[in-house]
């Protein structure tokens, strides 16, 4: 499997990575905590914890600390840098089968 293609299976792995891509992608200046952005889409903490940090891994979201709070948000230059690479993937998927 290729890196772009495990990159878009860990994107689209859950309901809650989807809804987290989402949420980020409609509001890229949301800087919320965890408990936060879970709320935003319906979930609790717990829920999404895993799901933030197949994001935090892929380097889509950062998290850092402001006062005492960790919070997470949208690395815009890297997911500008895996949509690019998702969409060359999926361009030369559709190439391949055309031929």
């Amino acid at each position: 499997m290729s890196g772009a293609t495990q990159v878009l299976v860990k994107l689209l792995a859950t309901e809650a990575t989807g809804d987290l891509l989402i949420l980020f992608h409609k509001n890229p200046r949301l800087i919320d905590t965890i408990d936060g952005v879970a709320r935003r889409i319906g979930k609790t903490g717990l829920d999404v914890e895993s799901d933030v940090k197949i994001l935090v891994d892929l380097g889509l979201l950062k998290r850092r600390k402001i006062g005492s709070s960790e919070v997470v948000s949208l690395d815009r230059q890297k997911d500008r840098e895996i949509q690019e690479t998702v969409a060359k993937h999926l361009m030369n998927d559709r190439e391949g089968r055309n031929q």
